[in-house]
């Protein structure tokens, strides 16, 4: 075995030992002998090294690496995808998305879906529903026609989540349509819980549309199905739901008892650290409240449950 063999075959060994800063170290050292003889080779040891180094929260040394990949193989689009990973991590939103587009841009179909994907995220956690419209509707003239049809259905719910976002409602409720026209029927874990979502998300735009009593019926009937798939973060979402619309009701007792239920629903589920899930939302219904208000939320809420039952 040679020099390179044997350094690949070491990192090998460190990964699955979970060893990453070795296996990192093994896979550069064998990608700078490669260079010279074995460039495509040379590519694969140095990326593999810069993942590494980017698990192992180095990302200056994964960036390195990642030089070294553009230098050697700049119309691969690996490099530009690595590129992109590293400046998730040591850039501002201006870089990352500057890089994800970059992989958009140049990457075959399938690179191109999961930099939107990324790109879609950002303006997402940005709060850009606008952008995050584009984006989907590019995603969704851009999916193959082989695709699933419940692949169109879930960027049609998502479609729908930026367009109730940005208050475009009747276009929200179009995207709905579309969706759940398309989901096939079945028992399937997968469509039993897009048909939980679609129905969450359904509430919402009743909710925007200030019909209170449809919200409520279509929160629960998300709740109900998410709970009998053990699906946390859609009962999550259809438990917000329900909060919001009792207290958009001034209903805020209830609201109240519904981020308990929430909170103690999940802490059965998963264990005690899982209330944290339900903590901030509770934080923000008591500072939308104040303090004085929530108090007497509070004290209402142990009256009731202490009421005796009939």
């Amino acid at each position: 075995m040679n020099e390179p063999e044997t350094l690949l075959a070491q990192a090998l060994s460190a990964v699955n030992a979970g060893d990453y800063r070795t296996a990192a170290d093994r896979f550069e050292r064998a990608g700078r002998i490669l260079v010279g003889v074995r460039p495509d080779d040379a590519v694969n040891a140095l990326l593999s090294g810069a993942q590494l180094h980017l698990l192992d929260q180095e990302p200056s040394r994964a960036a390195d690496l990642v030089a070294r990949v553009r230098a050697l193989a700049p119309g691969d689009v690996r490099g530009l995808r690595a590129h992109a990973e590293i400046v998730d991590v040591t850039g501002d939103a201006t870089a990352r998305a500057d890089a994800w587009q970059a992989v958009a841009d140049a990457g075959d179909t399938a690179q191109r879906s999961a930099a939107l994907g990324r790109l879609g995220a950002q303006a997402r956690a940005a709060g850009d529903h606008a952008r995050v419209a584009a984006l989907t509707e590019t995603l969704l003239a851009e999916l193959p026609a082989e695709a699933p049809a419940s692949d169109r259905a879930e960027l049609l719910l998502d479609l729908a989540t930026a367009r109730t976002a940005a208050h475009e409602i009747d276009i929200a409720a179009t995207a709905l349509d579309q969706a759940e026209a398309l989901v096939p029927p079945g028992d399937d874990d997968p469509l039993v819980i897009l048909r939980a979502r679609l129905t969450g998300q359904r509430g919402l735009v009743a909710l925007a549309r200030g019909d209170h009593a449809t919200a409520l019926h279509l929160g629960e009937q998300a709740r109900a199905a998410a709970v009998a798939m053990r699906d946390v973060m859609t009962y999550l979402g259809a438990a917000s739901l329900i909060a919001m619309v009792h207290e958009q009701a001034e209903h805020l007792v209830d609201a109240y008892d519904t981020y308990v239920r929430a909170r103690e629903s999940l802490a059965d589920l998963l264990g005690p650290e899982a209330r944290g899930l339900v903590e901030p939302a509770i934080q923000l219904f008591e500072e939308r409240l104040g303090a004085a208000r929530f108090a007497e939320v509070w004290d209402a809420w142990v009256a009731h449950r202490r009421a005796p039952r009939d």
